[in-house]
């Protein structure tokens, strides 16, 4: 990564710092989605009954079909709204980027019928000489609330660029 590149990246990550961008609206989630994306995580096995089966779900602390934690309502194409803004320093030349990991911290469950809001920001970077040269770590923090404005789920993502 050359001089240019790395003033580019930094100035690009001092400017979406701390700033929301790419909001993206789900789809309602329906019985259906949770129970295909069920039988795709449990397969061959048979997945549990809490995603399944609503009678069972009405006898649990839920009262009702929950998703699997780790049910993506935004599998399914979403326009973004790119209009608030958005991180461009993937665009810049000779970076080369790799995925350096993700950590979720979940809130309250996904239940059918509801509306999924993600939000992303940069949360922290930081720029370090390592084996590869110059390289740029940088911590991408996506919010998913629902409709309650409840805190669905909260995923950080590491990535880094050289």
């Amino acid at each position: 990564m050359n001089k240019d590149d790395i003033d580019k990246a930094v100035d690009a990550l001092d400017k979406a710092k701390g700033e929301w961008y790419r909001e993206r609206i789900s789809f309602p989630v329906d019985f259906s989605d949770i129970r295909r994306w069920a039988i795709g995580v449990y397969w061959p096995e048979i997945p549990p009954n809490i995603f399944v089966d609503e009678n069972y779900a009405k006898k649990t602390k839920w009262g009702k079909i929950i998703a699997p934690r780790e049910f993506n309502p935004f599998a399914w194409p979403v326009k973004a709204n790119e209009s608030n803004g958005g991180l461009d320093i993937g665009l810049i030349p000779h970076l080369r980027s790799m995925a350096g990991g993700t950590n979720d911290v979940y809130g309250v469950q996904i239940h059918i019928g509801d509306v999924i809001v993600e939000r992303s920001r940069v949360s922290e970077y930081k720029l370090t000489k390592t084996r590869l040269g110059q390289t740029l770590f940088v911590i991408n923090e996506s919010e998913w609330i629902n409709q309650d404005k409840e805190l669905v789920r909260t995923r950080f993502s590491t990535g880094v660029r050289y």
